[in-house]
């Protein structure tokens, strides 16, 4: 599988330059997984053709801004905590202590409306433009057949 975006991409899509963040802690295995979990069941088929020359204005301008924002979402779990020998640490440093559960689940949920508007922003150029996307099938899109609230599937 292609990936569609590199992590140098995703941190200068969905970082702010304020933070601190190598992209070598942003792995190809995350990419994928979050490829796989956010637009392959959004896509359908049209999922396997973005990685075609024809469709590369399209990622950059439409699918790589949500897939960063999935990508920080992920991001965001993993640094919660760290699992080692000596279990699950929440790490602490003399510069600053470890956020707030609170504020780790604003900062997530914050990263996965951006991703999930700027997701429909790009199925809505897509069924605009249905002569464009000759793949995708309005049906094979999850979104269209289940509804989401807070993370549940309703």
């Amino acid at each position: 599988m292609a990936l569609l975006i590199t992590p140098a991409e995703v941190l200068e899509t969905a970082f702010p330059a304020t933070e601190q963040f190598r992209d070598d802690l942003i792995r190809p295995t995350m990419i994928e997984v979050a490829q796989l979990q956010y637009l392959q069941p959004v896509f359908g088929t049209l999922f396997d053709a973005l990685e075609e020359e024809r469709y590369s204005d399209f990622v950059s301008t439409y699918i790589k801004p949500p897939l960063a924002y999935y990508i920080r979402c992920m991001v965001i779990d993993e640094l919660t905590a760290s699992v080692g020998t000596l279990g699950i640490l929440q790490e602490k440093s003399d510069y600053g202590s470890p956020a707030s559960i609170r504020l780790q689940e604003r900062l997530r949920r914050q990263a996965r409306t951006t991703a999930e508007r700027l997701l429909d922003r790009a199925v809505g150029v897509i069924e605009a433009n249905p002569e464009s996307f000759p793949e995708y099938d309005p049906e094979q899109n999850l979104r269209h057949c289940l509804l989401l609230k807070g993370g549940f599937i309703l």
